[in-house]
């Protein structure tokens, strides 16, 4: 009969400890803060646009425009109204760091 080789012991991985680490002092950025009123006045920019835009749109409705131009107002707008989105996100954000 052959010889069997010993089998030899499967070592276990080991988890390895989670170590905690100090976390680093950020520092404040005035950036944002500097530019709040900068923030806030292009928004309420954005925010007369959008109300024009707005406008158009109803008034070509009402007057029962092509779809080509009602289509083109309607783009305009909701190309505007992200802009707008985007501004008060930043503008929300500005005034939490601010805090």
């Amino acid at each position: 009969m052959a010889k069997r080789a010993r089998r030899k012991a499967k070592s276990r991985k080991t988890a390895r400890k989670a170590v905690k680490r100090e976390t680093a002092l950020r520092k404040k950025s005035k950036k944002a803060g500097s530019n709040k009123r900068a923030h806030w006045s292009a928004f309420r920019t954005l925010q007369k646009r959008v109300d024009k835009a707005w406008g158009k749109l109803r008034s070509d409705v009402k007057k029962k425009a092509s779809a080509q131009v009602i289509l083109k107002d309607r783009n305009e707008l909701l190309l505007l109204l992200g802009e707008c989105n985007y501004m008060a996100k930043e503008c929300m954000r500005v005034s939490r760091k601010k805090r």
